[in-house]
């Protein structure tokens, strides 16, 4: 995973709604079901079909991330456990073990492992 988690990617909409209402399914829809309602919104707000409509276009875009979420079963699993505050709680670990890394190069000075920021001390 980058920053973030699986539930998020580059087309991800600024506002995000929850995807079961962005579909309107239920929460115990099928995927087939999943499948029809993302297909028939799609076609609905495809952009080629509504070039005026700039509106559309992002409709579209959420459609499709809210499907992108609903029709993988761990991505669903996922959201339906802790809906979108699971990429954050992500980021923050992903955060966290990074400054771990950096602080053991940064500070390995003090048991005598980096010779590159021991030298600089020694001047």
């Amino acid at each position: 995973m980058g920053m973030g988690s699986k539930l998020e990617g580059p087309s991800t909409p600024a506002n995000r709604r929850d995807p079961y209402e962005v579909l309107s399914v239920s929460r115990d829809s099928s995927d087939q079901e999943i499948k029809t309602a993302y297909r028939k919104l799609a076609l609905k707000y495809h952009p080629d079909k509504n070039a005026s409509n700039p509106e559309a276009s992002e409709l579209f875009k959420e459609v499709a991330y809210s499907y992108s979420i609903l029709s993988d079963p761990e991505k669903r699993r996922q959201y339906d456990s802790a809906g979108f505050e699971v990429p954050f709680v992500s980021f923050l670990c992903e955060c966290r073990a990074l400054f771990s890394l950096f602080s053991i190069f940064l500070f390995q000075q003090d048991i005598g492992g980096n010779p590159y920021l021991s030298a600089q001390h020694a001047i």
